[in-house]
């Protein structure tokens, strides 16, 4: 007499489907993060978090960093030579880069051992080039992140009274730090520098979008922009500067240049965290924006 074996139970399949051994550690390990991640979507990390990977954050930040290093630096001598100072004024000041690597950093946009004392013609082209296109990324950005369009001639407008307020930014910079630190000393002047910093960057959606973003919506954007630059400026003031030094003095220009690269991916980084984190506190997009292709 056969006797039949009583079905199968959801226990049995699985040990079946596993050959009746326990589950391995990377299929905990990958239930573990599931569970996880489906906890933190919800939450306001959750969202930064998608948010910045719908933005391609990585990618763009190299891209930053080489336009950074290649247009906007010619841009940003450009203007202190307008205005008769160094280019450590521009971006230095608030970086925490020290004296050493500071003048280092300097020198490998100098021509020879000495400040430019004139203009090129393609020199001003490729600064005219390079703040054109950061200015554009920096619009894309904000465009992805607040979920509003611009195009056209408008969108070109803002981005010419951007740069004009890039030039207005570094100048308070250079008042800065001509007046306010030798005054106040060096706490007064961070403190300056970081009010600047939330102005600045809370104005900056709100013009390159062409004031499609109110005010109150983009207050938080600025404010975490000028934390994020600020820990940003941390890290280099700890890190990169010696690393800055000890480059140049062991593989020359170019070992500077490697680590200044890194410090302007940071920047890149922190640019777009900032907003992000300003869209997602928000709560979503402005009342008829529409998604951006």
């Amino acid at each position: 007499m056969v006797q039949k074996s009583p079905p199968a139970g959801p226990a049995t399949e699985a040990a079946r489907e596993t050959g009746g051994s326990r589950p391995g550690p990377w299929r905990i390990a990958s239930e573990a993060f599931g569970r996880a991640r489906d906890r933190l979507e919800p939450t306001m990390a959750g969202r930064i978090w998608q948010r910045l990977r719908d933005l391609g954050f990585i990618s763009n930040s190299l891209q930053f960093a080489a336009v950074f290093t290649l247009g906007f630096i010619p841009f940003l001598n450009v203007i202190l030579t307008v205005l008769g100072s160094g280019l450590s004024r521009a971006i230095l000041i608030q970086s925490g880069f020290s004296a050493q690597a500071s003048h280092d950093v300097t020198m490998l946009f100098a021509h020879g051992r000495t400040a430019p004392a004139s203009l090129s013609v393609p020199g001003l082209v490729l600064a005219v080039l390079g703040g054109a296109a950061i200015s554009q990324m920096l619009q894309a950005w904000y465009a992805k992140i607040f979920r509003v369009l611009i195009h056209g001639w408008k969108a070109a407008a803002r981005r010419v009274e951007w740069l004009a307020g890039v030039f207005g930014f570094v100048a308070l910079q250079v008042v800065i730090g001509r007046r306010v630190e030798p005054a106040g000393g060096h706490v007064a002047a961070a403190t300056a520098q970081f009010l600047l910093a939330v102005a600045f960057w809370w104005w900056s959606p709100h013009c390159m979008l062409s004031g499609q973003i109110p005010w109150r919506r983009l207050f938080l954007a600025g404010l975490a922009t000028a934390v994020c630059c600020t820990g940003l400026g941390f890290f280099i003031a700890y890190f990169a500067s010696s690393s800055i030094s000890s480059n140049e003095a062991m593989y020359g220009p170019i070992g500077a240049v490697m680590t200044l690269i890194t410090a302007e991916i940071g920047l890149g980084v922190a640019l777009q965290l900032g907003a992000v984190i300003g869209a997602a506190a928000a709560r979503g997009d402005a009342p008829g924006a529409r998604r951006p292709d």
